[in-house]
């Protein structure tokens, strides 16, 4: 737990500070899928009382990322194949609904940000950084939701945040560095239907994209690794 031992102090909470250095930690696979997690070894470690510990697990359980057992203990969580089913059968259905309310909204500065979000996904996975790749994925979707004009629509898409992060990063986490522009090549074409307002393709597009995202990752799965 060496590896998580950094300054806490600044505005927010030390519950909040304490969640998002395991956070971090898992996404980027210093804690291990279904590493065991001990309330006091964790608060040494962050040099920190147990209470904040024990509130950030229960912000992380509620996230999605860690199992809380009472009597049994704490764990990361692991990926399993109904876990895949679960979160990604979800998205397809919150997705294709933030697309459709939020496309008359989209600007042209939208799309813009948009492009320059595949730009740099793109350079993230041709160098292997599938961390900052998740996280910039995560951006480039977002955009939907806040622009749907939907709060309820916002909120639930927050809510399952870290566990699509957490798929793409284990997922990416098998992959060979991308080729120059397939990344790109996957996001843009979902940039062009927005220009265009053309509401079928979006929705087509979108389809396709997490489909593939979704078989990509079971694929993985699959593999001996």
């Amino acid at each position: 737990m060496n590896t998580l031992n950094v300054g806490l102090a600044g505005e927010r909470s030390t519950s909040q500070k304490v969640a998002e250095i395991l956070r971090s930690a898992i996404f980027r696979g210093e804690l291990a899928l279904g590493a065991r997690l001990v309330e006091a070894n964790v608060a040494k470690s962050l040099n920190v009382s147990i209470t904040p510990v024990r509130q950030a697990f229960a912000q992380l359980a509620t996230e999605g990322l860690i199992q809380v057992v009472p009597y049994k203990g704490t764990n990361v969580v692991n990926i399993t194949e109904p876990l895949i089913e679960e979160v990604y059968g979800v998205r397809l259905r919150l997705e294709l609904m933030a697309a459709e309310l939020a496309l008359p909204y989209m600007t042209e500065a939208d799309c813009g940000l948009l492009e320059e979000y595949a730009r740099r996904m793109d350079r993230n996975a041709t160098e292997g950084d599938f961390e900052g790749f998740a996280a910039l994925d995560i951006q480039f979707h977002a955009l939907f939701y806040e622009r749907s004009g939907h709060s309820l629509l916002l909120e639930l898409w927050k809510s399952i945040q870290s566990r699509i992060r957490l798929l793409q990063t284990y997922g990416r986490s098998f992959n060979r560095p991308a080729e120059p522009g397939e990344v790109e090549g996957r996001h843009l074409p979902i940039v062009s239907a927005v220009r265009r307002g053309d509401l079928p393709s979006l929705l087509e597009l979108t389809e396709a994209h997490i489909r593939m995202g979704k078989a990509m990752l079971s694929a993985h799965r699959a593999e001996p690794h």
